[in-house]
């Protein structure tokens, strides 16, 4: 059953059995998602007098129009219909107490940007931009078949002048590891603010590039002078692991991991060939680079300065990946037509995220300068020749350390990762003095997750949104499109 989605307001009501009394509906927490049945959103409890096998249960469904429905169902119950404004369902029930988990089936039409009410509480809705075994269209294997894949991880975002959200992340072929494996940067587009995306296409393939097996770890960037978006990604070394198993004083695709830059002229359709960047942004010649074993990305998103300049926070690992590692910058002054890379911060750091103040500074939030269990952040005013570490209340990360986003949107900071001793409660905070002080947060999923996340900004009818991309469960991204004055 496929019911177009709006503004959908649901009660608990009486029940069509007396049997049945005292209903309550709470819900998870979790967001409804299209495209997937199988995540609860609400739980409903409520009590029964009689042993029961098959005891109609009705809630009341209310919307702006009277076609503004879901689809519910509760545990694997289907519901039997939806009429005047209310579901009736059929479940088995037993003497007491009784708890079902309540699903909601969104049609394509459903919107992420209006949220489910339920007991007067949101429920988010967020859209599936990656889900297992789906077919790469441009990836045909010898045999004819498409090439598929089982596992996606770390995105990248950003919206275009014209309106397109563009989603970069690594296609994991063969399993969910990390490089160097059989790993493509992979890329899919939404034309209508997030609510649909298009088929995956490969933006950056290893074949034909020199060193070992996958290229990943993608960030992305949009030139707003030209529309140009940019993607930057790691290729792992013949040697092995592009961290563990780079060396300082080479550039040899055999014994250093090498940084490829690709672009799209046409809303991330189709990418140009990618270009070999690692001699610009490793010199050999310069003393500031001579420890550096590996120089990659982010990974995540990029900024354009208001200058013109390109900006990509990066990370920096010592010889076969030795600490200590630092944040740093990659930044082009002329377009993209050259690169090269900043001093390394002296606070430590590794993958990293970055925004530009209202002063022009820029702000560099590191992984694990801080420790285990918060991150570091530092400032530059001089594209990171020089650094002032910034003192800011503690930004949690788990104890098994995770990337994080960061953005500008106006005077607010917005900063989004698992805030908890785990990778899970996908969290987005704000501050609004350039990140000395941060907000609790609203959690945005609160489910167990890889945690990984990027963040867009989006402007809509007047109204400011954060599009936020994250690893979701089961090796899925979710997008969901968030208004900024709801971050708590």
């Amino acid at each position: 059953m496929k019911h177009a989605l709006l503004l959908t307001l649901l009660f608990g009501a009486a029940c069509a059995q007396a049997a049945v009394s005292a209903i309550d509906v709470k819900p998870t927490g979790n967001p409804a998602i299209k495209g997937r049945k199988d995540v609860p959103i609400a739980t409903v409890t409520f009590s029964a007098a009689q042993d029961a096998q098959a005891e109609k249960l009705r809630l009341d469904i209310r919307g702006t129009n009277p076609s503004d429905v879901v689809c519910f169902s509760l545990g694997q119950s289907e519901c039997a219909r939806v009429e005047n404004d209310a579901a009736t369902f059929t479940v088995p029930v037993k003497k007491g107490q009784n708890s079902f988990s309540l699903y909601a089936e969104l049609s394509d039409t459903a919107s992420v940007g209006r949220p489910l009410r339920i007991d007067g509480k949101r429920v988010r809705v967020a859209s599936v931009v990656t889900k297992p075994a789906q077919e790469i269209v441009d990836q045909r294997l010898p045999n004819g078949k498409l090439r598929a894949s089982k596992n996606f991880r770390i995105p990248g975002i950003v919206m275009t002048p014209k309106g397109t959200l563009v989603a970069v992340f690594d296609i994991r072929y063969k399993h969910a590891g990390d490089l160097p494996a059989d790993i493509t940067v992979g890329v899919s587009t939404s034309k209508d603010g997030g609510d649909t995306w298009s088929p995956i296409r490969t933006a950056i393939d290893y074949k034909n590039l020199p060193g070992g097996n996958g290229i990943g770890d993608p960030a992305i960037l949009v030139d707003p002078s030209n529309s140009r978006v940019w993607v930057i990604a790691l290729r792992a070394p013949k040697s092995g692991h592009p961290i563990f198993k780079s060396k300082t004083g080479t550039i040899d695709p055999a014994q250093c991991g090498q940084l490829f830059v690709a672009y799209s002229d046409d809303e991330g359709e189709t990418w140009s060939e990618p270009r070999n960047i690692t001699p610009e942004v490793k010199r050999l010649d310069d003393p500031d680079t001579a420890n550096w074993g590996c120089i990659f990305q982010g990974p995540g998103a990029g900024i354009a300065l208001k200058d013109g300049t390109l900006v990509f926070p990066a990370q920096i690992w010592g010889n076969d990946g030795k600490a200590p590692h630092h944040g740093a910058l990659i930044y082009s002054t002329d377009h993209g037509k050259t690169w090269t890379s900043s001093k390394q911060s002296p606070f430590g750091g590794s993958e990293s995220t970055v925004v530009q103040l209202a002063d022009g500074s820029l702000l560099l939030n590191t992984r694990e300068g801080g420790g285990p269990k918060t991150r570091v952040t530092a400032r530059t005013t001089d594209l990171g020749q020089t650094w002032q570490k910034v003192e800011t209340s503690p930004l949690r990360q788990p104890g098994n350390l995770c990337q994080a986003a960061m953005l500008r949107v106006g005077n607010t900071l917005v900063f989004s990762n698992p805030n908890s001793g785990k990778r899970d409660t996908m969290t987005l905070r704000k501050s609004t003095d350039n990140g000395k002080t941060w907000s609790k947060g609203i959690i945005y999923d609160p489910r167990a997750c890889a945690g990984y996340s990027t963040l867009c900004p989006m402007r809509q009818r007047g109204q400011d949104f954060v599009g936020v991309l994250y690893e979701g469960q089961s090796d899925y991204h979710y997008f969901q499109r968030i208004p900024l004055n709801e971050i708590q």
